[in-house]
């Protein structure tokens, strides 16, 4: 292990056909002036020009072949990088001005910390061209590495560097889960101890976009994420014998799930699956009628600053 600030930390970039937006994704690391770094790109064999545009970096190291999706990729990164720290940067996102920089610093007080989680800031490109802030999370209480924070807080994996000896301690992500490994991860790794130290600094900054994979509503992605949430439900109780708390937390997590997805098979308008969920749910746990009463002001508060601040449209976010 490198000692303090000059641990190399290594940035693991899964690709496909992301011409638009991988340029950007790179520069973002590029202007971390940090010292010991390696970016690899995986990319699935995309061929939209975005190729060409990952030649113009000689210091990047590509594989690009088929995969099984996303989380193969990021495994296949974790079984080449050789950092002290690994850090997953999506290919249409982009980190804020020294995170680097913080991480180091966070590890090099914390010997013992195998995370460092910082903040997030979720922006959209304005009708100018402006990019326009919709989500700021900066208290560390809602994102530091816990169950409750995994489940039904803040699971962001992309604002959190992690040791690349947990990887072998806790394993790779899971390919059963197609759309929601990362969270998985993270529940693992919240399960088994892992010890993080959370910062509300912001480190990472995330682009919604007509493409983005869980950020739209009526997204089937978004629908098999919280699918696969409720599989990942059922094996946590089957497998391991949880804490009072750590169970309510998972029965709550259930209900946000579920409340969830009615909204989103509304949205598609399927009505009729819609309410047969609903039915089901409130019958198993009375109490989801009050999640989902509350999911669905929260999904209307934010639909509605979204217009506004898309309305508003400031002219820059160069502060971060």
């Amino acid at each position: 292990m490198r000692a303090g600030l000059c641990m190399k930390i290594s940035v693991i970039t899964a690709c496909l056909n992301r011409k638009e937006f991988i340029g950007a994704a790179i520069e973002s690391v590029l202007t971390q002036n940090y010292p010991d770094f390696e970016h690899w790109i995986i990319d699935g064999g995309s061929s939209d020009g975005t190729l060409d545009v990952l030649n113009r970096y000689p210091h990047l190291k590509v594989l690009s072949e088929p995969d099984s999706g996303v989380y193969d990729a990021w495994n296949k990164g974790i079984d080449r990088v050789n950092g002290d720290v690994v850090s997953i940067l999506n290919s249409d996102d982009v980190y804020a001005a020294g995170a680097f920089h913080k991480c180091a610093r966070i590890f090099a007080a914390s010997p013992s910390a195998q995370v460092a989680s910082g903040g997030c800031q979720i922006f959209r490109m304005g009708r100018q061209g402006n990019p326009v802030e919709m989500h700021r999370y900066q208290d560390p209480e809602r994102y530091r590495l816990c169950l409750r924070n995994a489940t039904v807080g803040l699971p962001i994996i992309n604002s959190r560097f992690f040791r690349r000896s947990l990887f072998d301690r806790l394993g790779r992500f899971d390919l059963a889960y197609a759309v929601s490994s990362d969270r998985e991860f993270l529940v693992r790794a919240a399960l088994s101890g892992i010890q993080d130290v959370s910062s509300p600094e912001i480190f990472y900054r995330y682009c919604w976009h007509a493409g983005s994979l869980t950020m739209n509503a009526g997204n089937r992605s978004l629908l098999r994420g919280l699918d696969e949430g409720l599989q990942m439900v059922k094996k946590i109780r089957a497998s391991c014998s949880l804490r009072p708390d750590d169970d309510q937390t998972l029965r709550q997590w259930e209900r946000q799930l579920q409340a969830t997805m009615v909204m989103v098979l509304t949205v598609m308008r399927d009505r009729e699956a819609a309410l047969s969920l609903a039915k089901q749910s409130f019958l198993a746990d009375p109490r989801w009628l009050f999640t989902f009463l509350r999911c669905g002001a929260l999904a209307i508060g934010r639909r509605v600053r979204t217009h506004f601040r898309m309305w508003a449209e400031p002219t820059s976010l160069k502060n971060l």
